[in-house]
């Protein structure tokens, strides 16, 4: 008895899975951030990571980890000359100065002052009435 080869049918081809569209969650309300800090106190590092581990029930080092990979972003795209908005905070970025003309105060000499850079930082309009308004 000879067997006859089976002849397999080619696979059709399947259509692509049509991607679901996501509905956006409502954001949860934000919880309370419990401070201890004092007005015109200084809040020291290691405090305000525990404060940020207490707030997003975390270890220490975990919130560590997260601030220090942050911060890292951050100063990695003002470096590279980009405005990094941090939420409802405020705007940091790197401004240039023109070269200009200024005056020695002693003698009254003109001095050519070079250009350069520095660091600065724009609140945001929410900061801003938050600040004024808990005077």
């Amino acid at each position: 008895m000879a067997k006859k080869a089976a002849k397999k049918a080619p696979k059709a081809k399947k259509a692509p899975a049509r991607k679901k569209s996501a509905k956006k969650a409502a954001p949860a309300p934000a919880k309370a951030v419990k401070v201890t800090a004092v007005a015109g106190k200084t809040v020291t590092a290691s405090a305000l990571l525990q404060t940020i581990a207490d707030h997003m029930g975390m270890k220490k080092s975990e919130a560590k980890t997260m601030v220090e990979g942050y911060t890292d972003v951050v100063k990695a795209y003002v470096l590279k000359g980009a405005k990094v908005k941090i939420g409802d905070i405020g705007m940091v970025m790197v401004r240039h100065r023109k070269a200009r003309m200024g005056r020695n105060p002693q003698t009254g000499e003109p001095v050519k002052i070079k250009a350069s850079k520095k660091l600065a930082f724009r609140q945001s309009s929410v900061m801003k009435a938050q600040v004024m308004g808990s005077r």
